[in-house]
Formats: structure tokens, sequence, C-alpha cells
């Protein structure tokens, strides 16, 4: 009988290691699709704000004058200037250029790291124009180098993911590509 406590006991024993053991590997499991979870988030976070740094300053382009970037009003429309740029922004023809639209992808005015609207960058000094937009992640990033990405080096040794700001100056730097035949 004595025999028997023993066994019980071992099994009793072993049964709670194993669960232990499982905890243990499912929580390294947790934070490892965590980790991934959150590069992917950051991948997307710098397609979108790209996408909205081309457009600015795709309208740069279109609407160049030699003093300062153009910028237009923030609250340009009852949504905003996001919703705006969703929903075709039209810069009307000057000179020999024809008119253009630009466009973004709805998805794209939603930062993915907090599923929130971007927050509107302004310049220095004007705060009722928009420059481009930044997230309000105080997450750490994982990206700190952005050399074959952009030639800027603004976004490179970030702390969080709000210092990341997506505006022009990001594709001003940026050198033409060569089309190689």
């Amino acid at each position: 009988m004595k025999i028997i406590a023993n066994r019980n006991g071992f099994t009793y024993i072993f049964a709670l290691t194993a669960v232990m053991i499982m905890g243990i590997m499912l929580g390294m499991v947790g934070q490892s699709w965590k980790t991934i979870k959150q590069r992917e988030l950051e991948e997307e976070l710098i397609f979108r704000g790209d996408q909205v740094a081309e457009i600015v300053y795709q309208m740069s382009l279109t609407t160049m004058t030699n003093v300062k970037p153009p910028y237009w009003p923030i609250n340009s429309t009852p949504k905003g200037i996001l919703d705006e740029l969703v929903n075709m922004k039209t810069v009307p023809p000057s000179g020999n250029t024809p008119e253009k639209k630009y466009r973004l992808r709805p998805s794209a005015i939603i930062d993915p790291m907090t599923n929130k609207p971007w927050k509107i960058v302004s310049p220095v000094g004007d705060t009722n124009s928009f420059a481009g937009v930044m997230s309000e992640s105080t997450e750490e990033p994982f990206r700190k180098s952005f050399k074959g990405i952009y030639d800027s080096k603004s976004l490179d040794e970030k702390n969080h993911y709000s210092d990341w700001q997506f505006t022009a100056e990001l594709k001003t730097s940026a050198t033409p590509k060569k089309n190689i035949p």
C-alpha cells in the first residue's frame, strides 16, 4: 500500500512539472507572436506613412514656389485633410502643368500602431497647415536605420514610433532611380 502512495505522489509531481514546462513554452511562443505582430505593424506603418509623404511631396512639386514648400490648411474640409486626400485632392492647373489628382487608400489615413487616425505634422511655427503625419505610439521600434528606404537620416535612431515623421522632406533628398535597360 505504501508503494502505491509513492507512485501517486511521483505522478502528481511529474504532472506539475509538465504543466510548468508547458506554461513556460507557451509564454515564449506568446512573446514570439507579439514580436512578429509588432514587426508587421511597423512595416505597415512605414508603408502607409510613405504614401502620405509621397503625396505631400508630389503636391509640393505641382505647386512649387521658390520661397518655401507649399502647405495647405489642416481643416480644408469638415472631415479634415486626410479625408480630403482619400477623396481626391485636386490641384488646379498652373502654367503649362495640367490639373493633377492625388488619392490615398482609405486605410492609409489610419496609424497601424494605434489603429486611430494619424497625428498631423505641421510646419514649424504654423499650427494650421499640413506637412505630413506621425504615429502617436510610444512603443520602441525595431528598425533603427532606414538606409535602404530613404536617403534622409531624419528617421534613423529614433526611440519611439511617435518620433517618425512622414513628410515631404523624406522624399526631397531621395536620388532619382535610373532606368537600366
